[in-house]
């Protein structure tokens, strides 16, 4: 998960980190078919390769050995979004919600993630908006907060919070970020690059 954060997120030594994320997953899927956690793994390292119905079918297997896997519900949320599927991202995570009563982090990002591509912008915002006194604001999830003001006609705002995260973001493009994204729908990858681009963070 670590490589897969570095090549998909962060776009750092492309190559490397994903040829390493590959072999992993699939070496913890060979070592036990029936171990949830590698199943999860193996579905959303292959949902960032592009390979959305190999990562269905992991994280159908996930959720069969453990149908209460919380994490396995928040992260299913990420193919529902490459698949033009929001919505159902948006209640997948709802369920992880539901599921954990300690919920961390990535729960509220990935929700912002599903939310702003079901265009429901003030739910983004208000589950990012939880994080911003922890460790995962100024992340990704900020690049979202900003986007989604700036759909909302919050310029000031989006371009504020926009400047944080390229403050330890320096080197993100919008474009580049789009071409690591294996959405389906080429309206949906350009919906978020919309977003990107009217925050003021750069092309």
């Amino acid at each position: 998960m670590s490589h897969c954060a570095a090549w998909a997120m962060w776009g750092e030594d492309m190559q490397l980190h994903r040829a390493t994320a590959l072999k992993a997953a699939d070496r913890a899927g060979a070592l036990d078919m029936e171990n949830a956690d590698a199943r999860m793994i193996l579905g959303y390292i292959h949902a960032y390769e592009g390979d959305l119905s190999r990562a269905d079918m992991e994280f159908g297997e996930a959720l069969r050995l453990n149908p209460n896997y919380a994490d396995a519900w928040a992260l299913q949320s990420d193919l529902r979004v490459f698949q033009g599927r929001a919505g159902e991202g948006v209640e997948s995570v709802q369920k992880a919600f539901r599921l954990n009563p300690y919920p961390p982090r990535v729960y509220f990002w990935v929700l912002g993630f599903a939310n702003y591509a079901a265009r429901r912008y003030e739910e983004a915002i208000e589950a990012i908006e939880a994080l911003k006194h922890e460790t995962t604001y100024r992340t990704g999830s900020q690049r979202v907060l900003a986007a989604s003001l700036a759909q909302l006609g919050r310029l000031d705002e989006a371009k504020a919070e926009a400047a944080l995260f390229l403050s330890d973001n320096p080197g993100f493009q919008a474009r580049r970020w789009a071409d690591i994204h294996p959405f389906q729908n080429p309206d949906d990858r350009e919906h978020f690059v919309e977003g990107y681009l009217k925050a003021g963070l750069p092309k």
